[in-house]
Formats: C-alpha cells, structure tokens, sequence
C-alpha cells in the first residue's frame, strides 16, 4: 500500500493569484515569497496569476496542471 504522504507528494500544486485586474493587487512573485513557495521541493507547483472576471490567466493555469499531469 501506498502510503498517503507519498502518493500526495507527487499531485502538483497550483495557486491561482486571483484578482490581477486590481492595480492593489499583488502580484504573484510577491504572493509566492510571502507564501514561501520556493521551499516546496517535494511536488511540482505553479503559481499563475489570473483574473476570474477577465478570464486572464485562468486558461494557462488549467492548461499547466493538464500538461504536468499528462507528462507523469
């Protein structure tokens, strides 16, 4: 049996950085530092910035996770 640490360390993590549009809004290297992103070296993981109400980023975030998937 595959324990479920090991079978969760290789789904791969992605964080959308919503609300883009918002000139107030952080971008998503600034979200990633403060999240601490780059100390995850366990599983692969992709932050996208995106705009829910543009649809901006949304597609590419999708398309990232499809691809990483495909290639495991």
């Amino acid at each position: 049996m595959i324990s479920i640490d090991l079978y969760f360390s290789r789904v791969p993590v992605l964080i959308f950085a919503n609300k883009q549009d918002l000139v107030s809004s952080a971008p998503a290297s600034e979200i990633s530092k403060r999240l601490k992103l780059t100390e995850i070296r366990d599983r692969v993981w992709q932050i996208q910035g995106c705009s829910a109400l543009t649809n901006e980023g949304v597609s590419e975030g999708i398309k990232w996770v499809a691809e990483t998937i495909k290639s495991k």
